[in-house]
């Protein structure tokens, strides 16, 4: 960098008058000013970089944020970027001016950012006032936000997750989630519990992506706080990725499943579908207990969270169960949990397992809707054994179309392709004469011909 600096700075002393040389060698900084101010856009990048890596030192950014107010809206914003750049705090103070000031909403969103790049928790309350702004202002002020350095900006943020302005309060978490603020874990955990729909639907974001073993009790909170409906979904959601996927998952899931037995058998009812969600031997032993039981209500329950398990553990008796019930709404739940997790990447199968799954699934389908889903699904399973399942239905008027998709989706995959070419360029041949689908078509030609194909940006 600092050889790309002198080259620059050789570069613009070359161009200069020699009266103009005479005085650069006296002031620099005088210098690096007039080349940045002109009206050339070349000269303006020399003496921008020479701000950014050319003289160093306090008084030198002072002399260049005082140029701020002198230059056109576009140079104010040049000029904002290379003090940010430069890194020097000495320019907050003309930045923060330059903020408050100025009424361009390109050239507030610079300082905006540049404040968060060279600011600390001093600068949080100018940034507040901003995120309450229009956009671009707003988004810079919440990336300003996000990066701004330090632990007391960080608890800044914490009290204004807790204690500011309502209509904000959702923006604060998510900019503390986005600033990976674990320290904020316990004020999130107990968010998860407030008045506040939107608050406590930002705290099962932020712990959905933070969260671990010492924060399960606020999400169970958070679960049976939440209304039914897509706000609990969300909340169960969180908790089972706390429980399966974040860091400590497995303590998690030891918290949660002797949190679940302890609680009433009301709170129980609303916890059962994240418990399906997570799984394993400990949840499975009280999920058998409510299916085997008498009570009509809790055998429903126990089946619900059946159809929610994370993996293909559940296969056999998930196959068992469908092929024995009388009752059309156990079936389609079942069948459709048989559908959702037999040609799973992450279940617990390899993918002859996987496969034979699918066949038998297929075996208990009655509707061609369930056939249609399955198939369609079975593209998961990349290999050419799946291939020629989903082919064999190319010639079914009813399932013609979702096998068209599924071999299209397989055929994506160049090695599986290239390995089984003959097999796939007959497929595909099929695919464009029997599908109505005008991209499916397009799909196959692009992969009979060895091309790639990439969706069109609407």
């Amino acid at each position: 960098m600092r050889t790309f600096a002198l080259l620059v700075s050789l570069t613009a002393t070359i161009l200069l008058t020699p009266a103009a040389v005479s005085r650069a060698a006296d002031d620099p900084v005088a210098m690096t000013i007039d080349l940045f101010s002109r009206d050339d856009a070349d000269f303006r990048a020399i003496g921008l970089d020479r701000v950014r890596h050319g003289t160093t030192g306090e008084a030198a950014t002072y002399r260049f944020a005082a140029e701020i107010a002198k230059q056109s809206p576009e140079g104010q914003i040049e000029l904002v970027r290379a003090l940010a750049d430069r890194g020097d705090a000495a320019a907050i103070p003309a930045i923060t001016t330059l903020l408050l000031q100025a009424t361009d909403p390109a050239v507030r969103s610079a300082a905006v950012l540049a404040l968060g790049t060279l600011g600390t928790q001093v600068e949080v309350a100018v940034l507040k006032r901003s995120l309450a702004g229009g956009d671009p202002e707003k988004a810079a002020a919440r990336r300003a936000l996000t990066i701004i350095r330090g632990d007391a900006a960080t608890k800044e943020l914490i009290d204004a997750a807790k204690f500011g302005d309502p209509a904000l309060r959702p923006i604060f978490i998510d900019i503390l989630a986005d600033r990976r603020a674990r320290v904020a874990l316990p004020e999130f955990a107990a968010l998860t519990v407030d008045a506040d729909a939107a608050v406590r639907a930002a705290s099962l974001r932020a712990l959905e992506k933070l969260g671990g073993p010492e924060q399960v009790a606020g999400l169970i909170a958070g679960v049976l706080k939440a209304a039914a409906g897509n706000e609990r979904r969300d909340a169960e959601r969180a908790l089972v990725t706390v429980c399966t996927k974040n860091q400590g998952h497995e303590r998690a899931a030891t918290i949660f499943l002797e949190a679940f037995k302890k609680a009433p058998e009301s709170e129980q009812e609303t916890l059962l579908p994240a418990l399906g969600g997570v799984g394993g031997p400990g949840a499975m032993a009280i999920v058998d207990e409510l299916i085997a039981s008498p009570d009509a209500a809790k055998r429903k329950f126990g089946l619900s969270a059946l159809s929610r398990w994370p993996d293909a553990t559940v296969a056999s008796r998930l196959l068992d169960l469908t092929a024995k019930t009388q009752d059309p709404a156990e079936r389609a739940l079942l069948l459709g949990a048989l559908i959702r997790i037999a040609p799973l990447p992450s279940n617990n199968l390899n993918d002859g397992q996987k496969l034979d799954l699918v066949k038998k699934t297929m075996q208990l389908c009655q509707t061609n809707e369930d056939r249609a889903r399955l198939i369609e699904r079975v593209n998961a399973i990349r290999t050419v054994d799946a291939f020629r399942f989903v082919t064999g239905y190319l010639d079914s008027p009813a399932l013609a179309e979702p096998a068209c998709r599924s071999v299209v989706e397989l055929a994506h995959h160049r090695q599986l392709r290239d390995a089984n070419k003959d097999e796939f360029q007959k497929a595909l041949d099929r695919v464009i004469t029997t599908t109505k689908n005008a991209e499916l078509v397009e799909r196959a030609n692009a992969y009979k011909e060895g091309k790639t194909w990439e969706r069109k940006k609407s």
